[in-house]
């Protein structure tokens, strides 16, 4: 008897252990399940709280423009506009930052449209968006034909059609990729988006990047002249179609301070050659303000990129993105910024 007790002493000992052993993996389990849970429940807080702060700091940008920008006459707005306004505002667990700056000073890339069909070539007719955007491509070293042909691919990207322009590409010419892929036939949510379009590569999106935007697709593209500072040469040349940057060199360093007020009377006046210069592309008060609102909370980070149309004394957004995709390069050598007044 004494032996059969010991060996069932032995059992109910093994099986105790197994038991517990099973109960201890399982507790073990249980406990990293709650951990993950609850870093997953923490971690969506913190998100949904980001979440808040990006609606916040679009309400007081919104706010902060209605109350000490709208007020203003356009030679005030300018002068305001001149560098971008920064500011960094603390928040429990983390940061705020909100830049407002002019929005019409860049190409929209909605504004380009398939060439007039009057006849005229570019060096007849008064410089276009679309001319203007060649213009800007040739600067970077492209050559002529390979600019005009990327051009009309990106017309071709945005139109509503299957046509394809003369050495524009449409989806017959993305389908044979891999992976194959359509033209969207609508305006670009982002600038980035370039980076799909037949012909474009990253090192050219970045050369450009910093004169270009994606937006509005009713804006219709007007510079604001009265706000371009020394970066932003290569973009006043291009769309006056000056080879050698000398026009819009003297149209900075002669511009009065309360800013132009018809660019192209202010070139006959000075009895400077202005037919190929067209004043539909120029506005002289911003029509336009572009807002980025960054934020910094514990572990998340949000970034989104507003635009907002001045209608008279009021405010319509026109853009929404969401993520650093969408964010507006700064042109190179750029003032420093103005700190927002609180």
């Amino acid at each position: 008897m004494t032996r059969q007790s010991d060996k069932d002493k032995g059992a109910i000992l093994l099986t105790t252990l197994l038991i517990m052993s099973m109960m201890s993996a399982l507790a073990v389990a249980m406990m990293d399940d709650v951990r993950v849970a609850i870093l997953r429940s923490k971690n969506i807080q913190t998100h949904a709280q980001t979440d808040w702060y990006v609606q916040a700091g679009e309400s007081f940008a919104e706010s902060y423009v209605e109350k000490n920008f709208l007020n203003l006459s356009p030679e005030q707005q300018n002068a305001a506009l001149a560098r971008p306004l920064f500011a960094e505002l603390p928040i429990e667990g983390g940061l705020m930052t909100l830049v407002i700056s002019d929005g019409t000073q860049c190409l929209p890339l909605s504004a380009l449209q398939p060439p007039p069909s009057d006849g005229r070539g570019q060096e007849e007719r008064p410089t276009t968006f679309t001319d203007a955007f060649q213009r800007l491509l040739e600067e970077t070293g492209m050559g002529e034909i390979d600019a005009a042909n990327l051009t009309a691919a990106i017309v071709d990207w945005q139109d509503g059609d299957q046509q394809i322009s003369n050495g524009g590409a449409e989806d017959y010419s993305y389908l044979g990729l891999n992976p194959a892929y359509r033209t969207p036939n609508t305006f670009f949510s982002a600038v980035s988006e370039l980076r799909a379009v037949q012909g474009m590569s990253e090192e050219l999106l970045n050369m450009i990047a910093p004169f270009i935007c994606a937006g509005d697709p009713e804006r219709g593209g007007q510079i604001n002249i009265n706000t371009l500072g020394p970066q932003h040469l290569v973009l006043l040349s291009v769309l006056l179609g000056d080879d050698e940057d000398s026009l819009a060199s003297q149209i900075l360093k002669n511009r009065p301070g309360s800013g132009y007020q018809d660019i192209v009377q202010e070139l006959i006046d000075a009895e400077i050659e202005a037919e190929k210069v067209n004043a539909q592309n120029f506005v002289y008060a911003p029509r336009y303000l572009w807002i980025e609102v960054d934020i910094e909370f514990q572990e998340a980070r949000r970034t989104v990129l507003l635009e907002f149309k001045i209608d008279s004394d009021a405010l319509t957004r026109t853009y929404r993105h969401y993520g650093t995709e969408g964010r507006r390069p700064i042109p190179l050598d750029k003032p420093e910024e103005k700190q927002i007044n609180e």
